[in-house]
């Protein structure tokens, strides 16, 4: 009978039914936090006139990696702490694949919430830990007559999904061979990373010299005591050198020209559809800004302070200033705190991995006390002027030696700056693409 009756409404409301429907997915999608992901090829690339599709467009991108002139690169790997993963990505008793420098490693988080990084490949015979492998938790129980028995419990391991061997992802060594009553070998251990979890993100340290950390990431308060929410967030796959990407808070003039006006609906981030040359954009952001070492004691960190408001036919904007303080914490970290006057203030993290050689996973994360249609709109408007840098890293050659005019801003010494994140035995990519030497961690040494 109620059947029916819904069945009644339906056929005698089809009209309001759907406009229904539709008002409440676009409310879901207008409230949905944003997730804009791009992935090679997406954007930033150029394909031709028509635009090559399908194998066609594969070929060419395969062509690009091979052909594009890279220039007389840095070492492709600095010293510094990397983002491998957003915190509510790993679920406990789970075990993830990360691409990090030029290698798939095994990210886990056990039953008790704790993160860990190994290598990938057990030292057995080489099986993939990824590939079927599993956290294991199990509780083992010694007897001791006449005393009760004693129970020792096992957390924060790694069972290989070939024959078992379980290893402690904590220290490495092998804890147990299901199979075998024997004593265990002293080489049956794995590789493992250095990984700290901070301000909602999974962070891996690298050093070519096998030094330990050499500072900590910062803690933001507001993030740790949910003061702030969580906005948004971007992802992008780029083909570049990773110092090319921070290179950009010291180029202070690129700013007043590639990312003047806003950007426009119809051609969104594509530099090729849109005019860079207008002296006077209907839509313009007008910017002022500053790069220098935060301190001798913090040497570590360079901060950019930067102030934005936005004019429409040159008469400034009311509400549109923002005040931006950007502190980069090594090469692959940078803490963007925004004050956006009565609207609110927040934190962008930006994040840059180097998975390859020359291929960068930049991730943008918003946590803010800002209402939340405007942290949609910055944060869109913000990832499509991004992307416009996009079209020019994947294509730009690095030139080692730039020539340089008195406004350009600090760029040599940005680059000084950075280059104390590179030693001796750094990797560095040779001639046929491959690398000098590999990637390890310091517990490998």
């Amino acid at each position: 009978m109620l059947f029916d009756q819904l069945w009644d409404f339906l056929i005698s409301h089809p009209i309001s039914i759907i406009i229904t429907l539709l008002i409440i997915y676009l409310t879901h999608i207008t409230l949905k936090p944003l997730n804009r992901v791009r992935r090679l090829g997406d954007v930033g690339l150029f394909f031709g006139k028509p635009e090559l599709r399908g194998f066609y467009r594969e070929r060419q991108l395969e062509r690009l990696k091979l052909l594009r002139r890279i220039g007389d690169l840095p070492p492709v790997f600095p010293n510094g702490w990397y983002c491998v993963c957003e915190s509510e990505r790993l679920a406990k008793n789970q075990i993830m694949e990360i691409t990090v420098l030029g290698q798939f490693l095994s990210l886990i988080r056990s039953e008790s919430g704790n993160v860990y990084i190994t290598d990938s490949y057990c030292p057995h015979i080489g099986a993939n830990f990824n590939i079927g492998g599993r956290v294991s938790n199990t509780t083992l129980h010694l007897v001791f007559t006449p005393t009760p028995s004693l129970q020792v419990i096992r957390d924060n391991c790694i069972q290989c999904p070939f024959h078992g061997w379980i290893f402690s992802a904590e220290t490495g060594k092998c804890v147990e061979i299901p199979y075998d009553d024997g004593r265990i070998p002293e080489q049956a251990r794995v590789t493992t990373w250095p990984c700290i979890e901070r301000n909602n993100s999974i962070y891996l340290w690298y050093h070519c010299d096998g030094l330990d950390p050499e500072w900590e990431i910062p803690e933001i308060s507001e993030i740790t005591q949910e003061i702030w929410n969580f906005g948004g967030r971007t992802e992008h796959e780029l083909m570049c050198h990773i110092q090319e990407i921070p290179e950009n808070g010291a180029d202070i003039a690129h700013l007043n020209y590639l990312h003047k006006s806003a950007p426009p609906i119809t051609k969104g981030s594509d530099i090729i559809e849109t005019d860079l040359s207008n002296p006077q954009p209907v839509v313009q952001h007008v910017w002022d800004g500053k790069w220098e070492v935060k301190s001798e004691e913090n040497k570590h960190c360079g901060v950019m302070h930067l102030n934005q408001y936005m004019t429409i036919w040159g008469y400034r904007v009311p509400l549109t200033d923002s005040k931006l303080i950007a502190e980069q914490h090594g090469p692959g970290i940078v803490h963007m705190i925004f004050d956006f006057g009565i609207w609110g203030k927040g934190v962008v993290f930006q994040t840059v991995t180097p998975e390859e050689p020359l291929l960068q996973r930049v991730r943008f994360r918003m946590f803010s006390n800002i209402p939340w249609f405007f942290v949609k709109f910055f944060m869109t408007v913000e990832a499509m002027q991004f992307e416009r840098d996009v079209f020019i890293w994947s294509n730009k050659k690095y030139i080692k030696s730039p020539l340089l005019v008195k406004n350009d801003g600090p760029i040599q010494k940005h680059r000084r700056w950075f280059s104390q994140f590179y030693t001796e035995n750094s990797p560095r990519m040779l001639k046929d693409g491959s690398l000098s030497n590999q990637a390890k961690s310091i517990h490998d040494w």
